[in-house]
This record gives structure tokens, sequence and C-alpha cells, in this order.
């Protein structure tokens, strides 16, 4: 087992910290709104650069790189293909979950 699956196993819901989640989310949001304001994909062009645009901690939002029943990171609203995602920092696997999961709309 990796140290990052490791620390993974051991977060806690006692040790989340409700204001990391948010403020995750939040940077996101302004990120996507700046975006939509200039008419620029600042997501995209990150992604492009070899960069996930990502900035919530994976044990913050109790990331781990296998799914919970039907849902996981391909199905996600947040997750870019091939390995990135709008809200957690860091590269994530196709087959992952974590709090942030947003099923895609139909």
């Amino acid at each position: 087992m990796s140290k990052e699956e490791n620390e993974i196993e051991k977060t806690t819901p006692e040790s989340l910290s409700r204001r990391d989640v948010l403020k995750g989310l939040a940077i996101t949001a302004g990120v996507v709104a700046v975006g939509a304001v200039t008419g620029v994909n600042p997501i995209g062009a990150a992604h492009a650069a070899g960069k996930c645009p990502g900035t919530t901690p994976k044990a913050a939002l109790q990331y781990r790189p296998h799914p919970n029943g039907k849902d996981h990171c391909a199905v996600c609203a947040n997750f870019i293909a091939p390995h990135c995602c709008k809200v957690v920092a860091g590269s994530v696997v196709p087959d992952g979950y974590c709090l942030a999961f947003i099923p895609k709309p139909a």
C-alpha cells in the first residue's frame, strides 16, 4: 500500500476540515466564473498544459482509487479525462471516488 493510500485509509469523518473542502470548492467556482466572464476556459487550458486544476487535498475529500458502488470518477461531472479533476488536487483514476462526486447529467 502506498503512503498516499495509507493516508486515505486513516482519514475519518472527524478529521475532515469543512473549511478545506469549502475553500477548494470556492476556488474552483471562482476559476469557472472567471472563464465564463472572459470567454477563456482556464480548466481546459491548465489540463492542456499538463496541470490538473483541482486544489482540494485528496485526504480532505476522502479520495480513494476505487469506486463507491456505481459512483466513480469517470461518471462524475468534475472528472477531466484521462486523469484530472476540477476539485481534487493531483491526478485521479477513472475508477476512483471522493466526496466531491456529482453525477454527470444524463
